[in-house]
């Protein structure tokens, strides 16, 4: 029978075994491996894994230090950010028939998703633009658009998802002249200000 091997803030169980494994599993290294550089059998390793067991400090020191995993980020507890629909940033885009929703929290350093529903005709703007980050995922939900990257044009309808560099020059439209459409954006890294680049996934 499994126990915890120590406490949460709110007095929830830290599962560590959980993550040793996914650290250890992470850097390929084998239970035989971590047994080599530790002097600990891999039978006990095992069981530390699987939550069976209690390391001692000294022992749960020896395991994180031949997986490279620091201490401290062991006993992290991860942030969870529920943002309600009611709450969500809106802006609205005068002239170009789009209303752009930010789904993550404002201070989300790893990705920005934002819902953007566009009328019949709205767009990203006439003329090409780029973001400050990295990677940039369009992923329809509704109706029909035509995503423009760097010269190359995509028909993309409900289900379509296309990837590409957000510091790509690149723009988008809704080319119905009756239906809605919505697309949510995904941006890794996060922008620097998500709120104030509302209207530009």
């Amino acid at each position: 029978m499994s126990r915890p091997v120590s406490s949460g803030p709110n007095g929830t169980s830290l599962r560590l075994g959980a993550r040793l494994r996914h650290a250890r599993e992470q850097r390929q290294l084998s239970l035989g491996d971590v047994s080599e550089r530790t002097g600990l059998s891999r039978g006990f390793l095992s069981r530390v894994e699987r939550d069976m067991t209690s390391p001692s400090v000294a022992s749960l020191v020896a395991v994180c230090e031949a997986i490279s995993l620091p201490l401290g980020r062991l006993f992290g507890t991860p942030s969870v950010a529920v943002v309600r629909a009611a709450d969500r940033p809106t802006a609205v885009l005068p002239g170009r028939a789009v209303v752009d929703t930010l789904i993550t929290p404002a201070h989300e350093s790893h990705v920005t998703v934002v819902e953007t529903l566009a009328a019949p005709g709205g767009s990203g703007g006439e003329h090409y633009y780029t973001l400050p980050s990295e990677c940039e995922v369009c992923y329809v939900l509704e109706g029909t658009i035509e995503l423009e990257v760097d010269g190359e044009a995509f028909a993309l309808a409900r289900g379509d998802a296309v990837t590409f560099g957000a510091n790509v020059p690149h723009t988008w439209r809704n080319p119905s002249r009756s239906a809605e459409a919505r697309v949510v954006w995904v941006i890794a890294p996060a922008l620097p200000d998500p709120r104030g680049q509302a209207g530009v996934p």
